[in-house]
């Protein structure tokens, strides 16, 4: 069930209440740059029927490494909408959850292979609503066009932009894909600022769409609703304050499809969630992203300023972040071993000895008295 809010950014909003009690327990993390760890819960404990396929592209591979094939598209057993699916890539290697310029080629490729305008790919970093540090993306499909593909932008670069409040709640960047051409580029932009804000300690999101040529003059918003001119595929990179440890949806949590103006109303309360959806407005909405995301102003023109000196030249690309080894002899902290336990406890009967019991045959039953009698 969907709601559209009266306002200025044209939000939406889903009732979800599945998610709410399906969803795995989000984890606590410390940094964005937090190492992966073999005993927490992920992506490898997997069943085999949660596997949908693998992706792979035999011309041009994602990796130089020949037994790196295990990019994984895997069913999302609390999905925002039908056809959430899990994109995993290189699941096998065990990378944290810090994006990577292969996993933004597979996104970018899954964009242009996926020919439903209603298809996007996001990523949420660690501290940015992620909830297993295992890297992954999602792939997902929404019925209601983000208002942001409408907004006017500012130039930072060539196909690079940036919007900023309150031309649209939370500031942004842009990446857009002109033509074939523009592929390397498109993507190797993208790596280097997110590689940049990793390397800052700025949580972020990141939101694929497909929208108009991003325009840098005329009205603040402008609809193409007869969708007469080409629809690119396009990346919105929103860095956002961190949020330590795991909380609780209460009415939603902002993340890389929220901050795009995309809702999911969902906690573990059917009658919470259903007041929440009933009584929301663009003005409550905005107000939980301004305590929960937006990332100060004068923080996000310092990180712009910066940007645009490494683009122009005048500033050289910091290296990649490098590789994140976890520490020999891995250990779980007391929250991470509740957590543990959590993962064991997420599916239960709620009365696992009544239905033990009834589920036993009548000459079984009779079985068992008569072997107690005896004694």
């Amino acid at each position: 069930m969907y709601k559209l809010l009266d306002g200025d950014f044209d939000l939406s909003v889903q009732l979800n209440t599945e998610r709410g009690t399906l969803r795995r327990k989000p984890m606590r993390f410390r940094s964005i740059k937090e190492p992966f760890n073999h005993l927490r819960w992920n992506f490898t404990k997997l069943l085999p029927d949660e596997i949908l396929y693998k992706m792979r592209c035999i011309d041009k591979p994602y990796s130089d490494d020949v037994l790196d094939t295990t990019h994984i598209i895997a069913v999302n057993v609390s999905p925002l909408e039908r056809g959430h699916t899990l994109v995993i890539p290189s699941m096998n290697k065990c990378l944290p959850q810090v994006l990577n310029s292969s996993a933004i080629r597979l996104a970018t490729d899954l964009m242009l292979l996926i020919e439903d305008e209603n298809f996007h790919m996001l990523f949420n970093s660690l501290l940015g609503q992620a909830s297993v540090n295992h890297l992954h993306m999602h792939g997902v499909l929404w019925p209601y066009d983000s208002d942001l593909i409408n907004r006017r932008f500012e130039k930072l670069y060539e196909n690079v932009y940036i919007i900023q409040r309150p031309a649209w709640f939370i500031s942004v960047i842009a990446f857009q894909l002109p033509s074939q051409e523009h592929f390397d580029n498109f993507v190797n932009n993208i790596s280097k600022c997110v590689q940049f804000l990793t390397r800052e300690n700025i949580a972020h999101n990141m939101f694929f769409a497909r929208a108009q040529p991003v325009r840098t003059d005329g009205d603040l918003k402008q609809e193409d609703r007869e969708r007469k001119l080409p629809q690119l595929v396009t990346a919105y990179l929103f860095p956002r304050t961190s949020l330590a440890g795991a909380k609780p949806p209460m009415n939603f949590n902002p993340a890389a499809l929220e901050l795009a103006g995309c809702l999911t109303a969902y906690s573990r309360n059917f009658g919470f969630s259903w007041r929440f959806f009933e009584s929301v407005t663009e003005q409550s909405a905005l107000r939980v992203i301004e305590e929960e995301a937006v990332l100060d102003e004068s923080l996000f023109s310092k990180l712009v300023l910066e940007l645009a000196d490494k683009f122009s030249g005048r500033k050289e690309w910091s290296e990649s972040v490098p590789d994140l080894q976890q520490p020999l002899g891995e250990t779980l902290s007391t929250n991470e071993l509740e957590e543990l336990v959590d993962s064991f406890q997420a599916v239960t009967s709620p009365s696992p000895l009544l239905r033990h019991h009834t589920s036993l045959t009548i000459e079984e039953r009779n079985r068992r008295r008569s072997l107690r009698d005896s004694f």
